[in-house]
């Protein structure tokens, strides 16, 4: 049947073969669309290409997503992975993925990382069909996958039904220009092919006034093939033959007539449940029958045409079935079934999730059961399908009207759900709804205290304080709630009331939720005391914090706890805390973006530009995949920083760009940080006047800002220079204040001691506290505090006429931004030595690293060529590098662009040829 159903592809069959051969032979990643209407040929086409893949030496797998099975998450790849004879994944290695359901990033990282050896020995081909149907978490991985492995022989197969968006859109979306896309749009058949078809099913060429029926399907074979057997049956029992829509309206009607009335039934239940169904629980739903009297009925269904059967599942054979036979029956018995069947899952132990879909198809206004059941499911899938969860929520809540006992506490728990899952916006929304009516004064609280967490993320604590506050002066409230209100408005004070008052109000509310014995009002109320430490530059007392904060929760704020440690040049201890989240398997989900972000900084901070670089992309590629941002606007600013250090200051305004868009404080200004970017970046190319406008009204406000951005040691000076240059000696002194703050709120701390005094000399333009800065930041972990610090006690003195002692001071500092990679400072200082007139200094510039080519490739980036390329996985890369394997997938991106190879084969010939050459 499938060569039937095939006539006519054989255009697309040539361009899916020719997909794969490009793949096998090159290497390279692959990605097959296929699209068209319902019953064009979609699923036979893509079962043809798995026969082929399979006979020409790929390892293969294949799935399937059903309408109906959006309860278990990653469900159709997972199948995929273990179907056939010969399954992509053996046992143990598909065991493995089972703790990793609800960890959507890592179970993604490990399905790559398997897929990745599997395809050192053999092509890949994994196939999925009726993609539109497919779970959140298996769209996520078919976003994410192909371009990961777009640099070895792995081909996906997609069919879905066409649409201008939807998950293939989103997976497409999803590549880049490495992975192969292949895009197969099915057409209607063609006359000829169709009469073709015809003789095939009917074993001879068919009359005229069956070619004139046939004309009327439109060239869809799966409706020509219904006709067809219509006819049939009309012939063999003596009947003529009628018209098209009498052939499509009544063909499914009349095989279930045909049918015993238990055997109907089967078939109705089958397209009600929505997916395969296993036999047993067939049984059981009709009424406990015997597996022998299933067994019949089964066979009676696949005999007519209207069932199929694999591996002991039942399962219509064609969604347009489905559709029919569900359409036929009555909307009161439809809902009756689906209620049936979600309270067999229910009795039987399955998840609600699994019976969602069918309370969501047979609830009315109000219906309890259905609103628990839904709520139960959006827990369960609240870490694995976010989405999803959000969804069920908001269906619970819709479906209970005002005037229900249940509308409060049921819009109380979607509120929650939404915030869980970063929907803050759609959260305040219900949030407000409720408070409307909320008389209880505890019921309240609880909507408020969600509210909070929603403004807190969004920025808007001015919102977060006087909600909190209102909430508050309501009595009748109960003493755990009004300890969590406390510290929610004393959490919202730091970003709106002095530190004092702020820690103030923490403190109080510390002191009460450890009164009356809560955790959470007492984790609020020390990060509150955290984020108003941090405000003032008080690093120290901030860790203090910290250690109480790991007391409540072993993972809050864990990344900004490295942050801190690193602005107190605790690096050592930064990076022994990295090291012990890296090891954190377990959590390492939850704390990936976190970790990279942390990782990012030190980086950055320590001078590893390379790695702080690739880090950065990395998250900027997690945030694009996951869809969650928080972290966009450090990556960027990171991969700004090291484009300005490199002199590429058109890259540099480049990247920001995005930022001045995406990062907005609630009151409408721009991102403080975003700002500090854009102003420096101004001033590095130049625009001194437009540095100005940027930075002048930051600063002015700086001494009193509710923010840690002024406490961060590089800004003081970066700032100190800006303002000097533009001749604004106001700026530079707030900025020196700045400095000499932090430094002595924060006693011997190298890099803020050292930049205290660095801004307090280029103030005064005096050698003798430059010199003491210079030898302060000996001591700091940070090169480029140091460098930047002897550059311009070099240039004070040259002023000086100091020349011998000003040109071993530029030179070391020449010699360290050479060492960094900071080639745009090391050309400053040696055009300033030329334009002193001093020759007999001469500072060797490296080449600038080119774009493209071997030369363009970090000493990073070559390490990984060489360890791809002597047959390392990205995952053993990663071990060998002590790195992740997304970073490692960065590297290789990069690797790829710039020798414009676009697979690990073609990587590793490469490379063979440069040594070859080399010898």
């Amino acid at each position: 049947m499938a060569q039937t159903v095939l006539r006519g592809r054989s255009e697309a069959m040539s361009r899916a073969l020719t997909a794969l051969r490009r793949a096998s032979s090159t290497g390279q990643g692959a990605l097959i669309v296929i699209s068209g209407e319902p019953g064009i040929g979609k699923s036979a086409v893509m079962r043809e290409i798995v026969e082929q893949a399979s006979r020409s030496g790929f390892a293969v797998g294949s799935g399937k997503a059903e309408q109906g099975d959006q309860i278990a998450p990653g469900a159709p790849l997972l199948v995929a992975l273990r179907s056939g004879r010969q399954p992509l994944l053996p046992g143990e290695a598909f065991s493995s993925l089972a703790p990793l359901y609800d960890k959507p990033l890592w179970l993604v990282d490990r399905i790559s990382s398997l897929l990745d050896e599997i395809a050192l020995s053999a092509p890949v081909l994994i196939a999925v069909d009726d993609v539109q149907w497919a779970d959140r978490l298996t769209r996520f991985a078919l976003r994410v996958l192909p371009s990961r492995l777009a640099g070895s022989p792995v081909v996906w197969v997609l069919t879905s039904r066409w649409a201008p968006t939807g998950p293939v859109q989103e997976v497409i979306a999803g590549t880049d220009d490495v992975t192969a896309i292949t895009r197969i749009s099915l057409g209607p058949l063609g006359p000829d092919d169709i009469e073709s078809l015809a003789s095939d099913r009917l074993g001879a060429e068919p009359s005229d006034h069956v070619k004139k029926l046939l004309n009327g399907v439109g060239g869809n074979p799966f409706w020509a093939v219904q006709v067809l057997d219509g006819l049939a049956r009309r012939r063999e029992r003596g009947q003529g033959v009628g018209d098209l829509a009498a052939e499509l309206s009544t063909g499914v009607r009349e095989r279930m007539g045909e049918l015993s009335e238990q055997a109907a039934a089967l078939v109705r239940l089958t397209a009600v449940w929505g997916r395969s169904l296993d036999a047993s629980d067939a049984g059981r739903l009709l009424g406990n029958l015997s597996e022998g009297r299933v067994g019949s009925l089964v066979r009676e269904g696949v005999d007519d045409g209207l069932l199929g059967t694999a591996d002991d599942d039942v399962f219509l054979p064609h969604d347009l079935v489905g559709d029919a036979v569900y359409a036929d029956i009555a909307p009161g018995d439809r809902r009756a079934l689906h209620r049936a069947c979600a309270r067999y899952l229910i009795g039987e132990g399955r998840p609600a999730l699994a019976a969602a879909t069918h309370y969501r198809a047979s609830a009315v206004q109000n219906d309890e059961e259905a609103i628990l059941a839904l709520e139960r499911a959006a827990s369960e899938c609240l870490v694995s399908m976010p989405g999803q969860a959000a969804e069920l929520a908001q269906q619970a809540f819709e479906l209970t009207s005002r005037s229900h006992p249940l509308w409060l506490v049921t819009g109380t728990r979607t509120v929650e759900t939404l915030v869980n899952v970063g929907r803050e916006g759609q959260a305040l929304t219900i949030a407000d709804r409720l408070v409307d009516v909320a008389a209880e004064p505890d019921a309240l609280a609880r909507i408020e205290i969600q509210a909070c967490r929603a403004l807190w993320c969004l920025g808007d604590c001015v919102q977060m304080e006087r909600r909190a506050g209102a909430a508050l002066a309501r009595a009748g409230i109960s003493v755990t709630l009004r300890a969590q209100l406390s510290a929610a408005r004393a959490l919202a004070a730091s970003r709106t009331e002095s530190a004092p008052q702020a820690e103030s109000m923490a403190n109080a509310a510390l002191a009460e939720g450890r009164r009356v014995g809560d955790e959470y009002s007492q984790r609020l109320a020390v990060i509150a005391l955290i984020e108003a430490a941090r405000n003032e530059g008080r690093h120290r007392l901030a860790l203090d914090r910290f250690a109480d904060l790991r007391r409540l929760s072993d993972t809050a704020y864990e990344a900004e706890e490295i942050r801190t440690l690193q602005h107190l040049d605790a690096y050592d201890d930064a990076e022994a805390l990295l090291a012990k989240i890296r090891e954190a398997h377990d959590d390492v989900d939850k704390l990936l973006p976190p970790m990279l972000y942390a990782q990012m900084w030190q980086d950055h901070n320590l001078a590893r530009f390379d790695a702080a670089e690739a880090g950065a992309r990395t998250l900027l590629r997690l945030a694009d995949e996951t869809e969650n941002h928080g972290y966009r606007l450090n990556a960027r600013m990171v991969l700004a920083a090291v484009a300005s250090y490199r002199g590429e200051i058109a890259r540099a305004t480049e990247l920001l760009v995005p930022v001045e868009n995406d990062c907005r404080l609630s009151d409408g200004d721009r991102s403080p940080r975003a700002r500090l970017m854009r102003g420096w970046v101004k001033a590095s190319a130049g625009d001194m006047a437009g540095a100005m406008a940027v930075l002048g009204p930051l600063l002015e406000r700086a001494e009193d800002v509710r923010d840690p951005w002024p406490w961060t040691p590089p800004w003081m000076r970066i700032l100190a220079d800006i303002g000097l240059a533009a001749g604004n000696r106001e700026l530079a002194g707030v900025a020196s204040r700045l400095a000499d703050a932090v430094a002595l709120r924060n006693p011997g701390v190298p890099s803020l001691d050292g930049v205290a005094l660095h801004v307090r000399g280029l103030l005064a333009d005096d050698p003798e506290v430059l010199a003491s800065a210079v030898g302060a930041l000996r001591e700091s972990p940070r090169p480029m505090l140091l460098a930047d610090s002897l550059k311009d006690f070099g240039s004070v003195l040259l002023r000086r006429g100091r020349s011998a002692e000003a040109v071993d001071a530029l030179v070391e500092a020449a010699e360290i931004y050479q060492r960094v990679g900071a080639t745009a400072a090391s050309r400053t200082i040696s055009n300033l030595l030329r334009s002193q007139g001093i020759r007999g200094s001469r500072i060797s510039h490296p080449a600038p690293r080119p774009n493209t080519g071997w030369a363009s490739l970090t000493p990073t980036e070559l390490r990984v060529v060489e360890l791809i390329s002597t047959g390392y996985t990205n995952r053993s890369a990663a071990e060998a590098l002590s790195v992740s394997t997304n970073t490692v997938n960065t590297h290789l991106r990069a690797v790829f662009r710039k020798l414009g190879v676009k697979s690990r084969v073609q990587l590793t010939i490469a490379w063979r040829s440069r040594s070859t050459d080399e010898v």
